[in-house]
């Protein structure tokens, strides 16, 4: 009776390893594609707090890549300035952060919420105007504020070139892949 209980724990221990060794396989194997360049999706979601919008997240990301060569990086001014808009403008988003609109209202279209869902729609409209003109205000007060040396700005615009390109090459990709859904 021993050695069978210790047979079926022994056969257990090997399936469990197994299914160990099997489950970290496909892992290593489903994230070789996304190491490939282009695909690697890196500090994008450091700017996620300002709406990772297209004209202050980008922005953001390109001037953080900036501080990756020496010739290009901000200077102590420079980081301080940006911390500190960064900071306010987070203090403000936060302050003024409302609720959303209830999931009640704004997951019924039926005709008997309409009047209530037009509603919600208007105010996401008007939330998101809100959104594009701050963020975009704030982008502009942060390249004024830095004041990029003649490098920093040519080198800037050869950054932000470079993340068409890599963006570009992911719709690409991703269309190859999804044929008819583009």
């Amino acid at each position: 009776m021993k050695s069978t209980i210790q047979r079926a724990l022994f056969a257990v221990a090997v399936a469990a390893l197994g299914a160990g060794a099997v489950g970290t396989a496909s892992a290593q194997t489903s994230s070789a594609p996304s190491s490939a360049p282009g695909a690697r999706h890196g500090g994008h979601h450091r700017f996620h707090r300002f709406g990772g919008s297209p004209f202050l997240g980008t922005f953001l990301r390109a001037v953080n890549q900036l501080n990756k060569t020496p010739a290009t990086a901000l200077s102590g001014a420079q980081q301080t300035t940006l911390k500190s808009l960064l900071q306010s403008a987070r203090q403000s988003h936060a302050a003024g952060a409302g609720q959303g609109t209830e999931l009640s209202v704004i997951g019924n279209p039926s005709p008997a919420n309409a009047s209530a869902y037009a509603a919600a729609i208007q105010q996401a409209e008007a939330n998101a105007t809100s959104r594009i003109s701050r963020d975009a205000t704030l982008a502009t007060q942060i390249y004024q504020a830095l004041n990029l040396s003649t490098t920093q700005q040519s080198q800037l615009v050869t950054i932000l070139n470079n993340m068409q390109a890599q963006q570009q090459a992911h719709r690409a990709q991703w269309a190859a892949k999804h044929p008819g859904n583009s």
